[in-house]
């Protein structure tokens, strides 16, 4: 098989956008397995043949395309974060919910088909691991910068990123009828400030 193309030219970057959008789409309405190239292909509008020119498997799409899903919402998320000034770790840890919660509300179904794929594949795990690292180290930079500083700082920012996805998952996907939100919330909220101040 010849070797893939990253495209420069206007229109050849287009198609490549289509596909991932494309393949974006399909994965998350019938899942990983159950999607083809020739879906991907036909959905985007291009050959079958013009898609392996851009990509060379369906897993190489759904790296792209939950990828460049992640960056924008993570991107959005760390320039908001960024604006915090003057930095008061309480107005930040508010805003970090906040803005996750909000950002990351619509996304139950392909966080979960991602979930599902980060646990049966090995290539897609290590991606999206590395990936979820570098997030991480983005929010223990600018705490970094606002003074927040701790040998195990890194540690801290991934605990806080769990239980502020518990939140966000509570508040989108599960919502317990016996769970009082504001309080978790609350409790979530003084629970990342103190892990950040220690």
């Amino acid at each position: 098989m010849k070797d893939v193309r990253e495209p420069v030219q206007k229109r050849s970057i287009e198609k490549k956008k289509k596909i991932l959008d494309a393949g974006f789409t399909l994965f998350c309405e019938k899942g990983y397995y159950k999607t083809n190239t020739t879906e991907i292909a036909k959905r985007a509008g291009i050959s079958t043949g013009a898609l392996y020119s851009y990509f060379k498997d369906k897993k190489q799409i759904y790296i792209a395309a939950f990828h460049n899903y992640l960056v924008n919402i993570s991107d959005r998320l760390l320039d908001k974060l960024s604006l915090q000034q003057p930095f008061s770790l309480p107005d930040f840890v508010e805003s970090w919910i906040c803005c996750y919660i909000d950002l990351y509300a619509d996304t139950s179904r392909a966080l979960a088909q991602l979930r599902m794929m980060i646990s049966e594949d090995i290539d897609i795990n290590r991606h999206f691991s590395n990936y979820e690292n570098e997030y991480f180290c983005k929010i223990t930079e600018l705490l970094t910068k606002n003074d927040i500083a701790q040998d195990d700082l890194f540690e801290k920012v991934y605990t806080c990123c769990i239980l502020i996805d518990a939140l966000r998952q509570e508040k989108s996907a599960f919502s317990h009828d016996s769970l009082d939100f504001d309080i978790f919330k609350k409790q979530v909220k003084k629970t990342v400030i103190g892990l950040l101040s220690d």
